[in-house]
């Protein structure tokens, strides 16, 4: 432990963790920003508040809180996104899926439509809505939960007055139709629960478990969401990096057309995507 009543240094704040993760810390515990943190060379004087805040939060890594949970926000697609015990993490991986359903609805005619599944943080139905200003965003989620933070989310990044927030296992509740369907649904096999990391173990089981094969999800969606889309549109999947061949097989099973797996910025198979006829 470090003595409370002297300056310390950042070398010894790094000993405790990663560089990275311990500036973030460092950031949440002094209220500097990385790059003040950085011009104070090697010290950085801490109050006794902040310094047990630091220790504090180094004491919950180690217990494998995970970081966004500890921090308490996360920065998805540039945007802030708030984030909390019992609603999946928000991850880059996830931008994939993003970054793939914007192209897409920026093609479509202005006042596009969106639905959202899964939605948890809304980061993905949040991110639609900020980078297609002209689009309204429906965001759907089992959990109120998730959805009540989903509400904050968007209305801290301005964009709550464009987004619909409904609770439904799925569509059950969901009238209408859309130009694209996203879902970043889960799809850990439930074998493989008891085996991820122990910070993942953390997030909400529903979240993630998928059904014995991680799939259960997509079958559900794949038969039903065809009637909730208007001609030629899309829908978007974020998948395990195992599963790109089994959910484009069953969307061309379902008849769409332009299937395609996309890959992450580590080559991995991370979205599938489709489009029914027009």
């Amino acid at each position: 432990m470090l003595p409370v009543n002297r300056t310390v240094t950042l070398r010894e704040a790094f000993a405790l963790s990663n560089s990275h993760e311990t500036l973030w810390l460092l950031e949440k515990a002094t209220g500097l920003t990385t790059t003040q943190l950085r011009l104070a060379d090697e010290y950085v004087s801490l109050t006794p508040e902040a310094k047990n805040l630091f220790l504090h939060m180094m004491e919950q890594r180690q217990q494998h809180i995970p970081l966004q949970y500890i921090l308490g926000i996360w920065e998805f697609m540039g945007l802030p996104m708030e984030c909390q015990p019992g609603v999946l993490i928000p991850r880059g991986d996830t931008e994939v899926l993003a970054i793939e359903a914007i192209g897409f609805l920026r093609n479509c005619p202005d006042e596009s439509i969106a639905l959202d599944l899964c939605t948890g943080s809304g980061c993905v139905g949040i991110s639609l809505a900020h980078f297609c200003p002209a689009a309204h965003i429906t965001v759907v989620d089992i959990d109120i939960t998730a959805l009540e933070l989903a509400k904050k989310n968007a209305a801290n990044n301005g964009v709550g007055d464009r987004i619909s927030f409904v609770q439904s296992d799925l569509f059950e509740n969901i009238n209408g139709q859309f130009h694209c369907v996203t879902a970043n649904p889960p799809y850990i096999p439930t074998e493989e629960i008891a085996g991820l990391s122990k910070e993942v173990r953390q997030e909400p089981v529903l979240a993630l478990d998928g059904g014995p094969d991680g799939l259960d999800y997509y079958r559900r969606i794949i038969s039903d969401c065809k009637q909730y889309l208007l001609p030629n549109g899309g829908v978007f999947f974020e998948i395990g990096d195992t599963q790109g061949e089994a959910v484009a097989s069953m969307l061309q099973d379902h008849g769409f057309r332009d299937v395609a797996v996309i890959k992450d910025i580590e080559s991995r198979d991370r979205v599938v995507r489709g489009r029914i006829k027009g």
